[in-house]
């Protein structure tokens, strides 16, 4: 556990001080209280194109400037003879393999960008368009999950101090060990989709989390060598629900209610952690239909996680193989920003970006809901 939170805490009075404080903070200077937004910061993901299935793509900024795709750059410079080509190596096709395949692809990746960028700004670069289209205008492509096939969704629950303003701690503030949840990687969708409600509930929280992506096989490791095991970082929604009718035995826990379809919404980026040098000092926000959540408690940064990040991996590979792509979500600072339908939902966390979906509730097609099972007086 941090050494600092007890000298945070320590005194009630000065605790609400620096709760107001931090609080004024996160207000007054936005998502990236600590990390700012910035049009250079280089992006990883993965997109479609009218049905062309994955693309792996690159990107700078916020979601205002082309996205290139990273494969029809690669036969683009192939094609024009260019001497670029020749310095590549071998770049996988996918999220999951590039990861996988390590720090000298991704860096390849990132050096095309920076040549396709390069040769469109001096007019060296002609457009081939269609299928083989290099730079896609952002309103263009559909997103997907940056890591769509992870083996493994974590999530971190409790995992915030939420001191109270009389001083006494919060429902897990002392805990000896975190606790975490999985969640269905089927559950994954992207920036600008839907949180489909699927006619089954109306009650439930939306839950902005900052999350780990894992860059390489870790096993046991220390949380002094963990960082060495992180690839880079990105947005999550647990959506959660609150009403869902569902099972009550303690094993099911949460996992029903919060891996419907379209229930983790993450992205839209794969943020390399060089790019992130503080994650134990970011601010979490979310918005709705353009209004700012207002955490009861103000604790929406990672500082007040109760395990940092290098203690979260160090915990979770002591008990299971994390391997490259897994997403691993350091929860939410309070369950408090509920969902309806039609609301716009957004979540600013640090430099990452803005990941937006809209809530619907559509059932599937021709089907009806199941009943719950009638329990006569001769069955009790």
């Amino acid at each position: 556990m941090r050494a600092t939170i007890d000298l945070k805490f320590a005194d009630s009075t000065a605790a609400l001080g620096f709760i107001v404080a931090l609080a004024l903070g996160i207000l007054s200077s936005g998502p990236g209280l600590a990390q700012e937004p910035g049009e250079s910061i280089f992006r990883l993901l993965t997109f479609e194109v009218a049905g062309s299935g994955p693309r792996l793509g690159t990107t700078n900024g916020d979601g205002n400037q082309d996205i290139v795709d990273v494969h029809n750059a690669i036969t683009y410079l192939y094609r024009s003879g260019s001497q670029e080509a020749q310095t590549l190596p071998a770049i996988p096709i996918d999220m999951r393999s590039l990861i996988e395949a390590g720090d000298v692809p991704i860096n390849g990746v990132r050096s095309l960008h920076e040549t396709m960028t390069r040769m469109r700004e001096a007019g060296n670069f002609e457009e081939p368009g269609g299928a083989q289209r290099v730079f896609h205008p952002p309103t263009s492509v559909e997103y997907l999950p940056p890591v769509p096939n992870p083996s493994k969704v974590l999530s971190l629950a409790g995992a915030y101090q939420r001191r109270r303003s009389d001083g006494t701690p919060g429902n897990y503030d002392l805990a000896e060990y975190p606790s975490f949840f999985f969640k269905s990687p089927a559950s994954l969708t992207g920036h600008e989709t839907d949180i489909n409600l699927w006619g089954l509930l109306t009650t439930g929280v939306h839950e902005p989390e900052f999350a780990i992506v894992i860059g390489r096989t870790a096993r046991a490791v220390p949380a002094s060598e963990a960082m060495d095991y992180v690839v880079g970082f990105t947005m999550m929604n647990d959506v959660s629900s609150r009403d869902l009718p569902q099972g009550q035995h303690g094993t099911q826990g949460g996992s029903m209610a919060k891996s419907l379809d379209t229930f983790t919404p993450l992205g839209p980026y794969l943020t390399l952690k060089e790019d992130v040098p503080t994650p134990n000092n970011v601010g979490v926000m979310g918005y709705v239909n353009g209004e700012p959540h207002v955490w009861p408690v103000p604790n929406g940064n990672t500082s007040f996680l109760t395990f940092t990040v290098e203690e979260t991996i160090a915990y979770l590979s002591e008990r299971m193989t994390l391997l490259p792509g897994d997403i691993v979500a350091t929860g939410v600072p309070q369950p408090t920003m509920t969902f309806a339908e039609g609301q716009l939902v957004e979540i600013r966390i640090g430099n990452l970006g803005v990941l937006r979906n809209r809530v619907v509730s559509e059932p599937i097609s021709g089907h009806t809901p199941i009943p719950p099972r009638i329990v006569g007086e001769g069955d009790r």
